[in-house]
């Protein structure tokens, strides 16, 4: 990894960078789309490494984000996204270096059925808790992750509650509101 980058990437050399991952992720490149502020390239699960390799690699150096999303009823259904930025390691104290930094964002689409995705963790030690998060809330699971169980959510939870198809009221609640023991109360209509 270079140790100094130029605050701003040029256009050219942000839109030859796509060019290059697009080549990298072969087969399981899906499409790229550019935007002013943040170019992104959609992919399948077995292209992520080689992509964010290669990321590395052109100074991006900070994993900024991982997100999931559920577009249920749609397929692909699932998409974990991940935000890449490229921040300059030169002088600390000059502030300037930190105005149009490059990002890139990085969209995977596991398999509806079952969905798996590799994980980051090992080189992004900050992969490891989001990467528990989209796990909890939406059942993705990242193959290879040192330690992938619940982060939210009590170990013995029921089913992953930001899927859309997951029922509003869960599966099975073991509380009542007002502390009364035994089943929910049916929700009256109004």
């Amino acid at each position: 990894m270079p140790e100094t980058q130029t605050p701003q990437g040029d256009g050219m050399r942000l839109a030859d960078l796509v060019t290059e991952l697009t080549r990298v992720a072969g087969e399981d490149f899906l499409e790229a789309a550019g935007r002013t502020e943040m170019d992104e390239i959609a992919l399948r699960p077995e292209g992520l490494i080689a992509l964010v390799t290669a990321l590395r690699e052109a100074g991006f150096n900070h994993l900024l984000d991982i997100g999931g999303t559920d577009h249920h009823p749609l397929t692909p259904r699932f998409e974990i996204s991940y935000i890449f930025t490229a921040i300059p390691l030169g002088d600390q104290r000059d502030a300037s270096r930190l105005h149009g930094l490059r990002r890139m964002r990085l969209r995977v689409f596991p398999d509806d059925r079952d969905p798996v995705v590799p994980t980051l963790s090992h080189l992004w030690p900050s992969a490891d808790w989001p990467e528990r998060e989209i796990f909890d809330l939406f059942g993705v699971r990242f193959d290879g992750h040192p330690d992938l169980r619940r982060l939210l959510n009590p170990d013995d939870w029921k089913g992953h509650p930001l899927r859309k198809d997951y029922p509003l009221r869960g599966y099975d609640r073991g509380f009542v509101p007002g502390g009364r023991v035994g089943p929910v109360p049916k929700v009256r209509e109004s």
